[in-house]
């Protein structure tokens, strides 16, 4: 949530911006009327109590302030609007920003609060050491946030992010030498009890005693998986499994890659690692210096209330094309080109062997550069060039021509004197040094020297023809293919430079789809090998296909941080029920190469796979034909989806099927919402099995998989594998009935 956010007029308040948990603040804290089952309940309501009354007196506190500072700021709002003086209307919105921003801060600490108030703490652990003074078991409750009581100093609730709380994420149940760092050194001892709390609204709906080597230890992630519903993406800090737990508290400066088959976790774990981070290593990576980057709009949607309900305010998330526009400084007379892509050329500009070409290309363009300095020293600045080029890697080509041009002139002049002979003056020195730069400045443009690459037809005609069409230069209008943009970054990289642009800490999702240059871009920019990737390979169904095998992106990334890459392979799909993880599977393992790994399924039960048998294609029925698809979603949102997504196998596709259904949108009684909206929202969707890449639906019905739609190629074996494990709970595929296609997946 940022201050952009809170743009407001005079008498409008903040409570927008708060968890509407507020409204429910004195029931919550009523522990009256509570009425427990057994015996154990009954013994861990009053702890409950305890806590839930603590919270609630600091959000009793901090809604004063609230008040206070919204009044303030609309005095400031009238000083503004009153003040004529310039400099006296700039000082009183400076004030205005201030008071804005402690705004941010207060609303936050509420809405921490009430998630605390919610849902306190979800785990317990009996801890008895086994040396030092303290030997009394230490009862270790975990959170979301931690909680100390302020009269005794004694925390009451553990940060499930603490070096203790890897005690209960590290052991299924109790278990004898088990250990943690503490800040005095590590801590031995036996851990004598798990136990897992099922907590909403401040009351206890469900508790779990956790016992190692045994069912119950997954009893209570199958409840927590079985209640998910298919809204945003929420935390897993409850359920966070010892894989998952190990790549979430690695250390740092360490690059990692991630192979997860689908529901696996691994946007989660992105998230809760960076959340990690944060708590761990505070200076080196926080919120203003880590970096995010997502597939597209729709996707960081879905994914932006995590890392809000885990304590970080903001953390830039951008897909790669705004992050490069962001880097280049393009403003909007740079656009992207009408003319049509051509894969297999896209591939090219994505791939190993491109990068080798574009450092060629700058090299010979280095050169040529500084044979033409406008300077008759300029074989002097040209070697001083290149020694610093040489010892001092980080510094960027306008520093470097900057020294070695002071440098040039600065040896000319010891010279002259040391001689006796001055042939020249101050004031032409600065003339040509002026000169020298702007001659830089001038010729070190990144869109115009990736332009040349395809003008000196270096390469073949056809890819240089191409290309050129894409790259237009009328005016102040340029125009670019997005397989340009990475390629652009990297010489831009080459030129300015990136220390401006380097982050403590780098993440990419869907990394599969990510070219090698535009992984290349993101490397460089992660400070001691600070990166994170994650991806699929079996997910990988956006031509063309640059990665196909994770070596590659290894080797890369181990050239450019020189340091090696964490590798983990994640097999359990966390997201859908067996039934459907078993119908993908008797599909997938005739049609994966079998280095794909198949998803594993958690011990999670649903409903069949239900086939819809047609004639023909969704968007060409009747009314008549269309009312067993109406009924069914009828019949799944009353079984309590709020989403179904209905995934087509390209836009036009879509298109069709949304024009058809969007008729009966007031039958079913739900929106019919188009892939073109950004946001994640409750309903039917339509979209291409393309866009719901990474995001997940209560149900999903899969349209038209029949011959007029798929093959037998490993694209549309992939796409069927991404729109199948989309589902949480229920999957519907319509299929033609006399398809030999259609026939397959029976």
């Amino acid at each position: 949530m940022g201050c952009h956010k809170f743009a407001i007029l005079p008498m409008q308040t903040f409570t927008k911006h708060i968890n509407p948990l507020y409204k429910e603040l004195d029931n919550m804290a009523d522990f009256s009327k509570v009425k427990t089952s057994h015996e154990i309940e009954k013994s861990e309501y009053p702890y409950l109590e305890k806590v839930t009354q603590i919270t609630k007196g600091e959000v009793d506190k901090l809604f004063p302030i609230l008040r206070q500072l919204e009044e303030q700021l609309e005095r400031q709002i009238d000083i503004i609007d009153a003040e004529s003086d310039l400099d006296q209307k700039k000082d009183a919105k400076s004030v205005y920003n201030k008071i804005l921003a402690e705004i941010e801060r207060v609303v936050g600490r509420i809405n921490n609060e009430l998630i605390t108030l919610d849902s306190p703490y979800f785990g317990k652990i009996i801890f008895e050491a086994k040396e030092g003074l303290r030997r009394k078991p230490l009862n270790i409750y975990i959170g979301k946030f931690a909680l100390v009581e302020k009269e005794t100093h004694i925390p009451l609730i553990s940060d499930w992010r603490s070096p203790i709380a890897n005690v209960y994420y590290q052991n299924s149940g109790p278990r004898e030498n088990v250990s943690f760092f503490a800040p005095a050194g590590e801590r031995i001892g036996d851990l004598k009890q798990k136990r897992q709390f099922q907590i909403s609204k401040a009351r206890i709906k469900g508790i779990y005693d956790a016992k190692s080597g045994n069912v119950a230890a997954d009893e209570f992630l199958v409840v927590q998986l079985q209640e998910r519903i298919g809204k945003k993406l929420q935390d897993i800090v409850s359920t966070i499994q010892a894989q998952q737990n190990e790549i979430i508290r690695g250390g740092i400066n360490t690059p990692i890659l991630m192979q997860g088959v689908a529901g696996s976790g691994k946007t989660t774990i992105l998230l809760h690692r960076l959340a990690y981070l944060f708590y761990t290593y505070p200076k080196a990576i926080n919120e203003n210096n880590s970096l995010i980057i997502a597939p597209n709009q729709m996707f960081i949607d879905y994914v932006s209330d995590v890392l809000p309900n885990l304590g970080v305010r903001k953390v830039e998330t951008l897909t790669y094309l705004f992050w490069a526009r962001k880097v280049l400084d393009w403003n909007r007379y740079y656009i992207i080109s009408n003319e049509p892509e051509n894969n297999e050329f896209k591939e090219l500009k994505g791939s190993l062997e491109f990068l080798d070409i574009l450092e060629n290309h700058f090299e010979a363009f280095e050169k040529k550069l500084l044979e033409k300095i406008p300077s008759y020293i300029k074989e002097a600045i040209s070697a001083r060039y290149y020694e610093l080029k040489k010892n001092f890697a980080d510094i960027d080509m306008f520093e470097r021509v900057s020294l070695a041009t002071e440098y040039a002139f600065a040896q000319r002049k010891f010279s002259q004197y040391r001689t006796g002979k001055i042939d020249f003056k101050e004031k032409f020195v600065e003339d040509t040094k002026k000169k020298i730069l702007e001659y830089f400045r001038k010729n070190c443009d990144a869109y115009s020297l990736y332009k040349n690459l395809f003008k000196e037809s270096l390469l073949e005609k056809d890819i240089c023809r191409y290309s050129l069409k894409g790259l237009t230069h009328k005016g102040r209008i340029h125009t670019y293919r997005v397989e340009d943009i990475a390629p652009i970054v990297y010489l831009h990289f080459k030129i300015h430079g990136r220390k401006d642009f380097q982050r403590g800490y780098v993440m990419v999702d869907e990394a599969q789809d990510m070219s090698f240059v535009q992984l290349s871009t993101l490397a460089q920019i992660a400070k001691n090998g600070n990166l994170t990737l994650a991806g699929d390979l079996a997910q990988s169904i956006i031509p063309p296909f640059y990665i196909q095998d994770w070596n590659d992106v290894l080797k890369l990334t181990r050239n450019i941080t020189e340091k090696e890459c964490k590798y983990y392979q994640l097999q359990k799909c966390y997201r859908t029920t067996v039934e459907i993880i078993e119908f993908a599977n008797n599909f997938f393992k005739h049609n994966f190469p079998k280095s794909y790994k198949l998803p594993e399924a958690v011990l999670r039960h649903g409903d069949d796979v239900k086939f819809i048998k047609k004639d023909g294609n969704l968007s060409e029925m009747n009314k008549s034909d269309m009312s067993e698809i109406v009924n069914t979603l009828i019949d799944d949102f009353k079984k309590g989806s709020v989403t179904c997504a209905i995934l087509t196998r390209d836009r036009r596709h879509a298109d069709e099927i949304f024009a058809v259904l969007e008729k009966y949108s007031e039958e079913i009684g739900e929106r019919v919402v188009k892939y073109d909206e950004n946001n994640y929202q409750s309903g039917i969707l339509v979209m291409p099995i393309e866009n719901a890449k990474g995001l997940e639906f209560d149900s999903v019905i899969l349209a038209d998989i029949n011959s007029n739609y798929y093959d037998d190629s490993l694209l549309c074996a992939k796409l069927l594998y991404v729109g199948i494990t989309r589902a949480l709970h229920r999957l519907y595929v319509v299929i033609n009935k006399n398809d030999k296609f259609s026939q397959k997946l029976l």
